[in-house]
């Protein structure tokens, strides 16, 4: 069973398990805070843009804006 980190972690067995691989304690919450939010979907959103090397100059010069 997990321990309880307290109101401010969500997912304390993702939290933990995520500290247990070397992550920091910060990384760990904001990662188990959004995968307890059902309208947060991180794997989900990711992923979806074009390669770096895919993109022309003016491309990248325009996102940077």
């Amino acid at each position: 069973m997990a321990k309880d980190h307290g109101k401010q972690i969500k997912n304390d067995d993702t939290y933990e398990a995520l500290r247990e691989e070397g992550y920091s304690k910060e990384k760990s919450a904001r990662i188990a805070n959004a995968q307890a939010n059902s309208e947060q979907t991180p794997s989900k959103d990711g992923g979806k843009g074009k390669k770096y090397e895919d993109r022309t100059k003016e491309e990248l010069y325009q996102k940077a804006k």
